[in-house]
């Protein structure tokens, strides 16, 4: 049976002891009880596979646009948490009936939470675990929603079909894979990239070439990372020591030295400093400290606030201050709660709901190295909901650290994709910028999100130019490459002082990955060659080359 390797692990978690919580019921573990480890063969059993979404779809990282937060009643979450949820956003309240509403808002009216705020969705429901049988909204190329729909991996035939009856509900199409998933072992960037633990393999089968193509197919996930998980008393899902902050900033949970799981997430954490992200550039990895009991990175993100589970522990404030450093201009709120445990923390019981009308604004940064005194094109991806007209499409720059920010209004270039060209300034510069949209739903968006108050992309001006650095200096350079404006293959010039691996990854203009190639470089000096398929078309593409813990990127365009 494809769930017997991990059965020991479960079997731990079923033991969790039972806690109370609103309302009248008693919360089901996050792992398995006794009775459902004797009913696995239901996982899936009564799965209908539909046809995938049509090619295009982008599956929205949580940090993206938001217009509400799943929480199931009764709900094993403190009441002051709901209070602040119901301060900014839509508390979206999954319960059973008129009864369950009826006594979910008089217990929120005596705790003082915004009822203005509240609203209710009616569906039968095994358990809070919302993280993990929530739906999973996709943004459809004509920029219209879907939802994506999976086989819990929990004999829980409520939870299971929640997905089909938010979508019923709301009026929004159900795409259904016959994959065995769950959404606290998942987190995606918004791109083409997504991370889950191999708990997604070893539940399918080990299936990994299907599990790698339902991802593709579904979701638009072309780069799918799937690690060993480093936490081997836990339930083997990511968020409970890994969470995606931003398409290039992840958080990793660091233990004592002493701790069992420290060389484990110490390997973790070193492997993903030398992934690509879909930047092009290396994830930056940021460590939150804990003893091993608190799960710092079972937070929520939604919108410009970070929703943290607070443990009355000695690391509280140092994870409430790496928060703030990884994430400027975006409100922390730490929540203490006895409930909390390292496996099923804040972000297990919690799912945004993503914005049904999203204004997508994508863009990849460019190398932070740039030729002094030449033009820095500068390209994104900007579409809104069929129902809307994109109205503002502007590139904002400074030269320097501080002062204003000039404003360019980035010119059409097919396909949702805008650009325009940041004029040259002298060597040795700092480029500031971001891109901001708006359409005619008074919706507006940035890219980096909430720039300028969050942090922005940046270049310097070096007389080298593009890819003057060395990756890692003194091992490896990389020169020119040539020819750029390019038909069918480019040649990209390389200097190695020692035989290296490097991994080159091209990705379009969306952050979608077109190819990637892992190659054993010989001393000396050479040329890698990408070979560009008659399938892909004209277009901007961006070249990344990864060695060691270093990834530069370039700018490249196909002419045909």
């Amino acid at each position: 049976m494809k769930y017997i390797s991990i059965l020991l692990l479960i079997f731990t978690m079923s033991a969790f002891a039972e806690m109370s919580v609103c309302g009248t019921e008693e919360l089901l573990p996050i792992g398995f009880t006794d009775d459902e480890l004797l009913r696995l063969d239901e996982i899936g059993r009564n799965t209908v596979a539909t046809s995938p979404p049509p090619d295009g779809t982008v599956n929205p990282g949580e940090y993206a646009p938001a217009t509400g937060i799943f929480i199931r009643w009764p709900m094993g979450l403190p009441d002051d948490l709901i209070v602040s949820f119901s301060q900014v956003t839509t508390v979206w309240v999954i319960c059973t009936d008129e009864g369950q509403q009826s006594a979910a808002e008089t217990h929120f009216q005596n705790v003082g939470v915004n009822m203005d705020n509240v609203d209710f969705i009616f569906a039968k429901t095994n358990s809070v675990w919302v993280r993990d049988y929530g739906p999973w909204f996709v943004l459809l190329q004509d920029g219209s929603q879907g939802i994506f729909n999976y086989s819990y991996n929990r004999p829980r035939p409520d939870d299971n079909d929640f997905p089909v009856v938010a979508g019923s509900t709301w009026g929004i199409p159900v795409y259904t894979s016959a994959i065995v998933h769950t959404g606290g072992n998942y987190m995606s960037s918004g791109f083409d990239q997504a991370m889950s633990t191999n708990l997604v393999y070893s539940e399918n089968g080990s299936n990994e070439d299907w599990v790698d193509s339902q991802m593709a197919l579904y979701l638009g996930i072309d780069n799918y990372v799937v690690m060993e998980d480093p936490q081997g008393s836990y339930i083997n899902h990511i968020d409970c020591w890994a969470k995606m902050l931003s398409p290039d900033r992840i958080l990793v949970l660091q233990v004592p030295p002493s701790h069992p799981d420290y060389a484990a997430l110490e390997a973790a954490a070193d492997m993903l400093a030398l992934t690509p992200s879909p930047y092009g550039t290396l994830w930056n990895v940021y460590r939150v400290q804990s003893s091993g009991s608190e799960g710092y990175t079972n937070s929520l993100i939604s919108n410009d606030h970070v929703y943290l589970p607070l443990f009355g522990s000695s690391y509280d404030a140092a994870a409430m201050t790496l928060y703030q450093e990884a994430l400027p201009g975006y409100t922390i709120e730490g929540f203490p709660y006895g409930g909390w445990a390292p496996t099923d923390a804040l972000h297990c019981r919690t799912r945004n709901v993503m914005d049904n009308e999203m204004l997508l604004v994508q863009h990849i940064p460019v190398d932070s190295l740039q030729t002094a005194g030449s033009p820095v094109t500068i390209n994104a991806l900007i579409g809104c909901h069929p129902d809307n007209m994109l109205l503002d499409h502007d590139l904002n720059y400074r030269i320097g650290t501080s002062g204003v920010f000039t404003t360019l209004a980035m010119s059409y270039s097919g396909v949702d994709s805008f650009s325009v060209n940041i004029p040259g300034v002298p060597n040795g510069e700092t480029v500031q910028y971001y891109i901001s949209a708006s359409d005619d739903s008074d919706r507006e968006e940035s890219q980096p999100r909430f720039a300028p108050g969050t942090w922005f992309f940046e270049y310097e001006t070096t007389t080298t130019g593009i890819g003057g650095g060395e990756i890692p200096a003194g091992i490896f350079t990389l020169g020119h490459v040539s020819p750029n404006p390019f038909s069918s293959s480019l040649s990209l010039d390389y200097s190695a002082a020692s035989p290296v691996t490097v991994v080159l990854s091209v990705y379009d203009i969306t952050g979608r990955t077109v190819d990637r190639i892992t190659q054993n470089i010989d001393a000396g000096t050479g040329s890698l060659i990408w070979h560009a398929g008659e399938e892909i078309p004209e277009g901007i593409y961006f070249i990344s080359i990864a060695c060691g813990d270093t990834a530069i990127t370039k700018m490249v365009t196909r002419i045909k």
